[in-house]
C-alpha cells in the first residue's frame, strides 16, 4: 500500500454547473447579440487564459470534474501549448486517471521537445523533454499502472531535468512547491515494489533532506527498513511519522498503525502487533488489511473466535479479497468446521487475487484440509496435489497429503510424502508429528520415536500449543511399545503438565501404570480421562481392567458392559470382561464352597458340643417332687 494518492479527495461535481452555464448564456444572449455587448460583458469561449487560470484554480482546490472542463476548453484553443498540457495532466493524476494522465504527460513533453528543437540547437531526444514537471508527472502516471522501471527511469529524467517542477504537486500537500521531492518519493515507491530497498532508503531520505517533515517519507522509509528486517529502526521511523500527526488524516494514521502491526508482528511481540491493528481499525474501521491481520494474529494466539469476528467484518466489506478468504478458511479448518472452511477456501480461489502473504497453492491446501476433515479423500488427495503442482515446495501441502494418503490406508505412498514436507522444512514440526504417526502405524517404532523427537525439537514453531501435548501423548504409546515404561511415564506426564484437560494422556497414563503394576494409580487416571470424556469406550473399557486387576470383578463387568454399550465392538472390554465372568464364577463359587466348609464346620462343631456333655446329665429323668 502507498500513500500517493492519500491526500485525493472526492468532492460533488459542479461539472454540470460549468456547461449548463455556457448553455443558459447561449440561450439568452445569441451569438449575434453577445457581439453587440460591450466587451467586458462578453464571456469569450476562446479565451485561452480565463480557461488556463480556471482549470489551475479549479485544480489547486481538488474539484478535478470542473477543472478537467476547463483544462479540456483550453486545449481546445491552444492545442499546442505544453504548459496547459502539464495543468491538464496534474487534474488527470488527481482524479486517478493514470492511463489519461500518461497519454497527457507525454503530450506536455512532444511538445516541450518540439519547442526546443525549434528554438535550441542540441542533442536531445526529440521524444524527451529536459521539463522536471513533466517528467515527474510521467514519473507518477508508470508507477501507478504499475510500470515501476519505466517509472524510475522517467523520474530520473525529471531530477536531471531543469528544475521546474510547476506550481504545485497533485499527490501531496505536504511536499510543498518547487521541489525534487515528489520524484524522489515516486521513486523511491517504485523501487520498493520491486524489492530494491536500500535503493529506496536512499529515495526517501533525499525527500526527507528537503522537506524534513515528511511524513509520508517517513512511513514508507518505516516499510523499507522493515523489508530490510531493520526493524527497531522502522519502529523509529514509524514513530516520527506519527509526531507529525497533526498533518495527517485518519486514513494515513491508520496506515501507520497497519505497518507499525506488521513490525511488532516480526518481533514476534503478537499482543503488541494486536494492539497495533486495533488503532488502525478505530482510525478507520474499513480498513480490512489490517482487519485481516488482526485476525491472523488473534489466530495464532489460539484465539480463534475472535479471529473469525475480525474475518468476518473483512469479508462484509470486501467479499471478493483473497487473502481474507483463504485466512478465514485456515480459522474455520483449526475449529472443525470443515464445510464453512471448503466454502471459504473455494471462494479464496474465485476472488480477487490479491493474496498478500497467501497464494493460491495455499487455498488448495485449505481446501484440502477441509476434504479430508469431512472424509472426502480421493477430493482432498486431488486437492492438495493441486495445490503442489502450483508450488511443489509447499511443505503444508505434501503433510497434508501423507496425512490423507494414511488415512487411505497408503502407507508408503503417505511416508513418502512426509519425508518430502520434512526435506523442504526440516523445521516443520507438524510434518514430523504426522511423520511418526504413520510409522507408529507401521510399527517401525524406533523411526516413530525418533520422528517424535525431531517435532518437539521443532515444537517453537508450532502456534498451537495444545498439538505438543499431542506429541508427548503420542511418543509415549512409542515408548510402551518398545517397553521402555518409565520413559513412557515421564513423556506422558509432559504431556498432562501441558493439557490437563488431554482424555488421551490421562488414558495413556492409566495404560503405563497399569503395566507397571500401581493399580491404585491407574484407577485415578482412567477416572480422570473418563471426567474428561465420559463416552470415551477406551477410558471406560480401561477402568474396567483396572478394578479387575484389583480384583474387583462386578464393577470391572459394569464397567466393560458401559464400554460395549457405546462401542460394541471394543476388544479390550470384550476379552476382559469374558475373564472377568469368568473370575466371578470362581469366586462365587469358592465363596460358596468356603460358606458351605463353614456352615459345616460350625454343625460338627455343635455336634461335638453336645457330646462333650456328661452322659447322667444328659439321660437323667427329673425326681418328682
Amino acid at each position: 500500500m502507498n500513500l500517493l494518492e492519500i491526500r485525493q479527495t472526492k468532492t460533488i461535481s459542479y461539472t454540470w454547473l460549468l456547461t449548463s452555464m455556457l448553455v443558459i448564456i447561449n440561450l439568452l444572449f445569441p451569438i449575434n447579440s453577445l457581439a453587440q455587448q460591450p466587451q467586458q460583458q462578453q464571456l469569450d469561449l476562446k479565451d485561452f487564459d480565463y480557461w488556463a487560470k480556471l482549470c489551475k484554480l479549479l485544480g489547486n482546490e481538488k474539484k478535478y470534474e470542473e477543472a478537467i472542463v476547463a483544462c479540456n476548453q483550453a486545449v481546445t484553443i491552444k492545442p499546442n501549448n505544453p504548459q496547459i498540457w502539464l495543468e491538464r495532466t496534474n487534474i488527470l493524476l488527481g482524479q486517478g486517471k493514470f492511463a489519461e494522465a500518461l497519454v497527457s504527460a507525454e503530450r506536455a513533453i512532444s511538445l516541450q521537445s518540439n519547442n526546443q528543437s525549434n528554438n535550441q540547437s542540441n542533442n536531445q531526444s526529440n521524444n524527451q523533454s529536459n521539463n522536471s514537471q513533466a517528467n515527474s508527472q510521467r514519473c507518477q502516471a508508470l508507477f501507478n499502472l504499475g510500470k515501476n522501471e519505466e517509472a524510475i527511469a522517467a523520474c530520473d529524467l525529471a531530477l536531471r531535468g531543469d528544475g521546474n517542477w510547476g506550481d504545485a504537486n497533485q499527490g501531496d500537500a505536504n511536499r510543498g512547491d518547487g521541489t525534487a521531492a515528489i520524484a524522489l518519493y515516486t521513486k523511491g515507491l517504485a523501487q520498493s515494489k520491486l524489492g530494491k530497498y536500500e535503493e529506496a532508503l536512499t529515495s526517501f531520505e533525499r525527500v526527507l533532506a528537503i522537506n524534513p517533515g515528511d511524513a509520508l517519507a517517513l512511513i514508507e522509509m518505516c516499510q523499507a527498513l522493515a523489508n530490510l528486517n531493520k526493524l527497531e529502526e522502522a519502529q523509529s521511523s514509524c514513530n516520527l511519522a506519527l509526531a507529525t500527526n497533526s498533518k495527517l488524516d485518519n486514513s494515513t494514521l491508520a496506515i501507520v498503525w497497519y505497518k507499525k502491526g506488521n513490525i511488532w508482528k516480526k518481533l514476534g511481540q503478537l499482543e503488541a502487533a494486536i494492539s497495533a491493528f486495533d488503532t488502525a481499525i478505530a482510525f478507520n474501521p474499513n480498513d480490512v488489511n489490517s482487519l485481516a491481520e488482526h485476525g491472523n494474529l488473534l489466530s495464532v494466539l489460539g484465539k480463534d473466535q475472535q479471529a473469525l469476528a475480525s474475518y468476518e467484518s473483512a469479508v462484509k466489506l470486501n467479499p471478493n479479497y483473497a487473502f481474507v478468504l483463504v485466512s478465514q478458511s485456515v480459522t474455520l479448518n483449526k475449529l472443525g468446521k470443515y464445510d464453512v472452511a471448503l466454502t471459504a477456501a473455494e471462494k479464496s480461489l474465485q476472488a480477487d487475487n490479491r493474496w498478500g502473504d497467501a497464494n493460491p497453492s495455499q487455498a488448495w491446501t485449505q481446501r484440502g484440509i477441509a476434504l479430508l476433515g469431512l472424509s472426502r479423500y480421493e477430493e482432498a488427495l486431488i486437492s492438495q496435489e493441486r495445490a503442489i503442482a502450483l508450488n511443489p515446495n509447499n511443505a503444508e501441502a505434501w503433510n497434508i497429503r501423507a496425512a490423507t494418503l494414511w488415512y487411505m490406508g497408503r502407507f508408503p505412498t503417505a511416508i513418502a510424502s512426509s519425508e518430502r514436507a520434512t526435506k523442504i522444512n526440516p523445521k516443520f514440526a507438524q510434518a514430523w508429528f504426522n511423520q511418526g504417526r504413520i510409522l507408529r502405524t507401521l510399527k517401525r517404532y524406533p523411526q516413530a520415536l525418533e520422528a517424535y523427537n525431531k517435532a518437539l525439537a521443532n515444537s517453537d514453531s508450532l502456534p498451537d500449543k495444545s498439538v505438543v501435548a499431542h506429541i508427548w501423548a503420542n511418543r509415549s504409546v512409542v515408548l510402551w511399545h518398545l517397553r521402555r515404561y518409565s520413559e513412557a511415564l515421564v513423556s506422558v506426564d509432559k504431556a498432562i503438565d501441558i493439557n490437563p484437560e488431554l482424555t488421551q494422556g490421562w488414558y495413556n497414563r492409566g495404560v503405563l501404570l497399569l503395566d507397571l503394576k500401581r493399580y491404585k494409580e491407574a484407577l485415578i487416571a482412567y477416572e480422570r480421562a473418563i471426567s474428561l470424556t465420559p463416552n470415551d469406550a477406551n477410558s471406560l473399557a480401561g477402568k474396567g481392567v483396572t478394578l479387575l486387576r484389583l480384583g474387583k470383578f462386578e464393577g470391572a463387568i459394569a464397567f466393560f458392559d458401559a464400554s460395549l454399550k457405546i462401542n460394541p465392538n471394543n476388544i479390550l472390554a470384550q476379552e476382559n470382561k469374558t475373564i472377568a465372568q469368568e473370575r466371578l464364577k470362581k469366586k462365587l463359587e469358592k465363596q460358596k464352597l468356603e460358606q458351605q466348609k463353614l456352615e459345616k464346620k460350625k454343625l460338627e462343631q455343635q455336634q461335638n458340643n453336645l457330646r462333650s456333655l456328661p452322659a447322667s446329665s444328659a439321660n437323667r429323668i427329673p425326681r418328682k417332687k
